[in-house]
């Protein structure tokens, strides 16, 4: 009987010592990924006549579904993109990383935003399982420029504030998001004309969701207070100073999604 006993302790330790050796097997697993998934951002800020660009991502867990990217192409035009993938952890993760491969092959071939657009939602319904789908917003911004073209697939409110009238203007989605249908249907770009000091903000909605111990969201409002309050920074330091108020905001409570955030300014 105590040879018995001895015997079901031992087994129960190993058990216990395999456990915890998958469980660290996990964990180093995630760790690799979320340093390849972070390898992905851009690591170099664009050098756009007119326009200065910050961007910053920061997942909930080890992995997210949240991605920012820019690239500039031949002709020295600027794309900005932010994407949400639907959850977060290793599948958005995943399709976040196929989405902005398929963003950047797209938009190198120098297509108009729409008709890239929807190149990208026939590229991605394909590798979307059931119940998936990613808000995606583009910008274009041309050297020496005023206009910038906006098209959001199912992404917003997306921000925009103009200094000289010290007013803000929220702009809604043009198209559904990607992945729900094979055929993309929206809107036309919006354009906007940016003078120096004006603001574009792209942001995934972990700002604005976020609640404090009250329960109570971060919101619209509170979005828009910061950066007034920030018109005078440069975008990187405003993206901090959001972050920074949101976590005032919250009161110390557990951030529940990925958070992404993209600043152009016109200079």
């Amino acid at each position: 009987m105590v040879a018995g006993e001895i015997r079901k302790q031992v087994e129960a330790a190993l058990r216990e010592a395999e456990a915890q050796r998958q469980v660290d097997r996990l964990e180093y697993d995630l760790s690799v990924a979320r340093s390849i998934q972070q390898s992905l951002l851009p690591n170099v800020t664009p050098e756009i006549g007119g326009f200065e660009i910050a961007g910053w991502n920061q997942p909930a867990e080890q992995t997210g579904g949240d991605y920012y990217d820019w690239q500039v192409l031949p002709n020295g035009t600027m794309v900005a993109e932010l994407a949400d993938v639907t959850g977060h952890g290793i599948g958005p993760a995943l399709l976040a990383a196929v989405c902005r491969a398929y963003a950047r092959a797209i938009f190198s071939r120098g297509n108009s935003l729409h008709d890239a657009i929807v190149q990208l939602n026939a590229e991605l319904i394909g590798d979307m399982g059931e119940g998936r789908f990613v808000t995606f917003v583009a910008a274009v911004c041309v050297p020496g420029c005023t206009r910038v073209e906006l098209l959001s697939a199912g992404h917003g409110p997306l921000f925009v504030y103009f200094l000289g009238e010290d007013r803000f203007e929220e702009i809604g989605a043009q198209g559904l998001p990607l992945g729900i249908s094979s055929q993309f249907v929206s809107d036309p770009p919006k354009l906007l004309e940016l003078n120096k000091g004006d603001l574009l903000v792209l942001a995934t909605d972990g700002f604005l969701e976020w609640t404090n111990e009250e329960g109570e969201q971060f919101g619209v409002t509170r979005v828009e207070e910061t950066i007034r309050k920030s018109k005078e920074k440069r975008p990187n330091e405003l993206i901090s100073t959001l972050y920074a108020a949101v976590l005032a905001f919250s009161g110390g409570t557990k951030q529940q999604d990925d958070l992404t955030a993209v600043v152009i300014k016109r200079t």
